[in-house]
């Protein structure tokens, strides 16, 4: 199987247990795909950062249907910061993730109608092959990584995927991940925001 390049699909496929074979991190997926969908546009220079929010500056569509129709939503809409753009229509954008993989032929849908759809991989071994490579990066200087593997593991970081960095990770690493950070522009930061915002909501809302 040959894995998708966006960062979205890469952080979908990445969020995966290969070993409990079972999608991880849903409560805050919609947060990490909308980060990554936005950290991919940065590094094509698609987008660019204006006074800490994003602005569209190329837009020729690229053939990915999550990433054309978020540089679409920018581009049409009155300025806003990077952390409110992760937030808006996470659940969307799962789905649009998902129905990309789907037809890609990454993933296998079984739609269930009292439980949550059941989502498996076609190719559990090329996920985990990656996985692992993604990984190791970790262990390597910053300044050496590529950098969407830099993002991806920024990107998992601040939104705690741990199926790519453990909480053992993140204490060991904290260092690197921050510098890793670094490629994803002002996004990696505006994950974590967006993802304390949206716990302190539920929480609000809970009591």
């Amino acid at each position: 199987m040959n894995l998708p390049e966006s960062l979205p699909a890469r952080l979908y496929l990445l969020a995966y247990d290969t070993d409990k074979n079972r999608l991880t991190a849903r409560s805050q997926l919609g947060l990490v795909l909308r980060a990554a969908a936005l950290t991919d546009l940065y590094l094509t220079e698609r987008l660019t950062d204006e006074d800490g929010k994003p602005h569209a500056v190329d837009g020729r569509p690229a053939g990915d249907p999550v990433l054309d129709d978020l540089a679409r939503q920018i581009a049409g809409s009155r300025p806003r910061r990077w952390h409110r753009w992760i937030g808006r229509q996470e659940r969307g954008t799962v789905r649009a993730v998902r129905e990309y993989l789907e037809a890609q032929r990454c993933i296998k849908v079984s739609h269930r109608a009292l439980l949550p759809d059941k989502v498996e991989l076609r190719d559990r071994r090329a996920v985990k092959a990656y996985a692992d490579s993604v990984h190791a990066t970790l262990r390597q200087p910053a300044a050496r990584a590529d950098a969407r593997t830099a993002s991806v593991l920024a990107l998992a970081a601040r939104g705690e995927v741990r199926t790519v960095v453990s909480r053992g990770d993140r204490r060991e690493y904290g260092q690197r991940l921050d510098e890793l950070a670094v490629y994803t522009g002002p996004v990696a930061d505006a994950l974590r925001k967006a993802l304390r915002t949206k716990r302190a909501a539920i929480a609000s809302a809970g009591g």
